[in-house]
């Protein structure tokens, strides 16, 4: 059977009847209706140039670069087989790694799509939503469970990959403002747009272009499932059933970094690309496709040498969820595949996961990780030396060699002072090519130089991050959690990178899984120079402390005041004048 590319309403590459068969009545979802002709606005040319791009995309399934080859391998060979007999790192001084990857934030254009988003990724992919334990707090509602972003003009979703919080996240966060266009000159044009309707716009082009190349499909987050691409499957044909959310299927090279596989190669790499409503793509990846479906859906797809990733191959640890009692102020619903989905795909049976409590309470431990961070640049160099530079993010090597389109960066998952262990997240900077978006009321095209254009005008305006100017894009962003006990070489960090002219905003918070204690979390936003994607650097601390390494005074956030949680401290104790917090405050 044949389900490369999978959307209600898709001409092209019609899935197998036993992939579509619940679906044979379903009506042509409107946001798919792109494949079908578009909006009747849309013009002969539009359509001939994507339906061209589509039908290339579609019939071919994926681009083929003849030339380098692929070894097959056992995956499972390829896996160190248990926490037993690893080869260590090297032991010596390493660079300071300014943090671990903690999650991604993404933006919803509207209430509707930022529930949809959460759903879905609990349906789907297997994601748990965590929640404040209100019941923690007799005094409720309180800003200490609350958090900075609860109120009727911003909600937040808070998605788990794993099921061992507090770190490798999704938080799906929508702000009234996204809905609210605005102005920017870009290119010599003057364009109005609101995020909805930027986001709408991708969304439409990914689809019109089969999730394949186009302005936008460097822009990106990937996860990895440890145990094979199964549930990955399974879970996208279930998110098109019910949520209409288009996915295609992708093989390509999978270079492993791990220092135990037996020696360096290279493998088959299974990919899941699916589209959420606001155009975001998310892929699943994997080393194996274990069980006859996965193989069958596979079998017509060829090698794209093109889609060629590291894969840092983790021990087999698993453990129960940390959430709940366990954890104040913190609990987690359920993942949606239960134990015995897990059992069949890990033989956990034999483990000692087994053998805990916490099985018929909590459910399964999830085993798809946090892998890939892809961000379109159209300088794809100039923003991986940024990240080299002050976050110490290490190159690939000789397996991925900067060129003029593209640069892969490596930054820990999990560390400990500053130290690297378990595996890696990889940011993938690319430059695209391809169509661009359609915008509407008339403004013609939206390339990604429009873009980059559109995001730093309105991040440039009211003195910019340095001076506590929150624009609205910002919300797209990967937090990176930083070294708590390394205070002084992260105040020392931020300090050169203002003196280098790199604009931040600060912002200050309670731990939300213990908001009692004296220290609070402290966050720096900034961005990359020319793809302006957001990274947040996140510390926990003592103002006093942050200050007395040079750092100024942090701003608090201040979304929700009109309704009464306008922070955790007394209204007159607010910092949110840039010339008494931030950077801003710093200037002479």
């Amino acid at each position: 059977s044949d389900e490369i590319w999978a959307a209600k309403g898709a001409a092209p590459q019609r899935p197998s009847s036993s992939t579509m068969a619940d679906d044979e009545s379903t009506p042509v979802d409107e946001e798919a209706s792109p494949l079908l002709g578009g909006s009747p606005t849309t013009t002969t040319k539009r359509r001939s140039r994507w339906q061209a791009a589509a039908a290339v995309a579609t019939i071919s399934a994926v681009a083929l670069t003849r030339g380098r080859s692929t070894t097959a391998v056992d995956a499972l060979d390829a896996l160190p087989p248990s926490t037993e007999n690893l080869i260590q790192p090297v032991k010596g001084a390493k660079p300071l790694q300014m943090g671990h990857f903690g999650k991604w934030t993404v933006m919803a254009s509207t209430r509707a799509r930022m529930d949809e988003t959460a759903d879905a990724l609990w349906w789907g992919l297997n994601m748990l939503e965590r929640f404040r334990d209100y019941d923690a707090d007799p005094a409720f509602p309180s800003y200490s469970y609350l958090g900075p972003t609860g109120c009727s003009v911003v909600q937040r979703r808070w998605m788990s990959l794993k099921h061992q919080p507090a770190d490798d996240e999704m938080h799906i966060v929508w702000n009234s403002g996204n809905e609210v266009r605005n102005t920017a000159t870009v290119n010599g044009r003057k364009l109005s747009l609101s995020a909805e309707e930027v986001f709408s716009a991708i969304h439409d082009l990914h689809v019109q272009t089969a999730l394949t190349d186009n302005q936008f499909s460097g822009q990106k987050v990937g996860v990895f499932d440890v145990t094979g691409i199964e549930r990955a499957v399974w879970g996208a044909r279930d998110n098109l059933k019910k949520f209409g959310w288009p996915y295609r299927l992708l093989k390509g090279v999978g270079v492993i970094q791990d220092h135990n596989a037996k020696r360096k190669r290279e493998t088959d790499l299974y990919i899941v690309r699916t589209l959420t409503p606001d155009g975001k793509l998310i892929e699943t990846t994997a080393v194996a496709a274990n069980s006859q479906v996965a193989k069958d859906a596979f079998s017509r797809v060829e090698t794209d040498p093109s889609l060629r990733y590291p894969v840092k191959l983790p021990a087999w640890q698993f453990g129960s969820t940390s959430c709940g009692s366990d954890t104040p102020y913190i609990f987690c619903g359920k993942p949606r595949f239960n134990e015995k989905l897990f059992i069949t795909q890990t033989n956990a049976d034999t483990s000692d996961y087994t053998g805990t409590a916490t099985i018929g309470d909590d459910g399964l431990v999830n085993i798809t990780r946090s892998a890939y961070t892809h961000v379109a640049s159209t300088d794809p160099i100039k923003d991986a030396l940024f990240l080299r530079k002050w976050l110490k993010h290490e190159p690939l090597g000789e397996d991925f060699p900067d060129s003029e389109n593209e640069a892969w960066v490596a930054l820990p998952l999990e560390q400990a002072d500053g130290v690297s262990k378990y595996t890696n997240h990889y940011v993938h900077l690319s430059k695209p090519s391809g169509l661009s978006a359609e915008l509407p009321r008339g403004q013609g095209e939206l390339s990604l130089s429009d873009f980059e254009g559109f995001v730093r005008f309105l991040r440039e305006q009211k003195g910019g991050l340095d001076w506590n100017h929150y624009d609205p894009f910002l919300d797209e962003h990967v937090g990176i959690e930083g070294c708590h006990s390394q205070i002084a070489a992260v105040s020392s960090t931020l300090l050169a990178m203002h003196g280098d002219g790199v604009s931040m905003l600060t912002r200050r918070e309670l731990v939300a899984d213990d908001p009692g204690r004296k220290e609070e979390r402290f966050s720096v936003f900034f961005d990359l120079p020319v793809s302006t994607y957001a990274f947040q650097l996140r510390v926990n601390g003592d103002m006093d402390d942050l200050k007395a390494h040079g750092l100024p005074e942090f701003c608090d956030w201040d979304f929700c005041r009109d309704e009464g949680f306008g922070n955790y401290r007394a209204p007159d104790l607010l910092y949110m004048d840039p010339q008494v917090c931030g950077f801003s405050s710093l200037s002479d």
